[in-house]
């Protein structure tokens, strides 16, 4: 029975890891690499994928970036389901699944942090880099959505092939290639480990300065009356908790 029990415990742990958010995350970045390197043209597009590149604060981890004459295009893949709500100047959207509603940062202000880094490692103008979003899963957008945030990936190629204005030239597009290159880390498993890390103090830090619940202790998170609309900060532990704080 042993054997047997150390076969169901694997099997548990590959289908937890199959559904965890990580895992989706990889296969859907997998994805949008393939079709990048299929619809787009080796001769005009280099394509490079999970880059981890040094900041100030610690490292950032970008998903893709397409480098080209017509433009250096920085891109965060979202591999979601369900429907997505959101809008360019939202600092988080929401994705609902079966009524279940869950907030994620507002992937266009996440990646901006991401083009600014490699705008500072290129050394470029700010207008030949573009910030592109892609939902590569069965996700569906439920509100007006930013011409720069696409519903799958080769909605996104199409988008990237149709730019046709040339704006780096081919001693600028070698320049591009050496700074990446001097300005990039490897993406090997200990400077993911590193950069899993940095992400983890990041996060903590955040944790640590949140306003608390005054009646338990825990986060207090942002919600809104149902019948007035008014804003104030609500226990994240609600129901189990009903401490409130009103915000002035």
């Amino acid at each position: 029975m042993t054997w047997e029990i150390g076969l169901f415990v694997a099997l548990v742990g590959i289908l937890w890891f199959i559904r965890s958010p990580r895992f989706k995350g990889w296969v859907g970045e997998k994805h949008m690499e393939a079709t990048l390197r299929k619809r787009l043209p080796e001769q005009d597009y280099q394509v490079l994928n999970d880059l981890i590149l040094r900041t100030d604060e610690g490292t950032t981890q970008v998903d893709h970036v397409i480098v080209s004459r017509f433009g250096i295009f920085v891109v965060e893949t979202k591999n979601m389901r369900g429907w997505i709500f959101g809008a360019a100047d939202q600092s988080s959207w929401t994705q609902v699944v079966y009524r279940r509603k869950e907030k994620f940062q507002n992937p266009l202000r996440q990646n901006y942090k991401h083009a600014k880094t490699i705008q500072a490692t290129l050394g470029v103008e700010k207008d030949k880099i573009f910030n592109l979003v892609a939902f590569v899963g069965p996700a569906v957008p439920k509100t007006s959505m930013p011409d720069t945030v696409f519903w799958g990936a080769r909605a996104l190629t199409q988008y990237v092939l149709a730019q046709r204005a040339v704006i780096l030239d081919e001693s600028e597009l070698a320049r591009v290639m050496q700074a990446f290159d001097g300005g990039r880390l490897v993406s090997n498993l200990e400077n993911r480990r590193a950069h899993v890390k940095h992400v983890k103090a990041l996060i903590s830090e955040r944790a640590e300065e949140r306003p608390r619940c005054p009646t338990c202790g825990a986060a207090l998170v942002e919600r809104h009356a149902r019948k007035t609309g008014e804003r104030f900060l609500g226990c994240s532990r609600f129901p189990k908790c009903r401490g409130i704080r009103r915000i002035t």
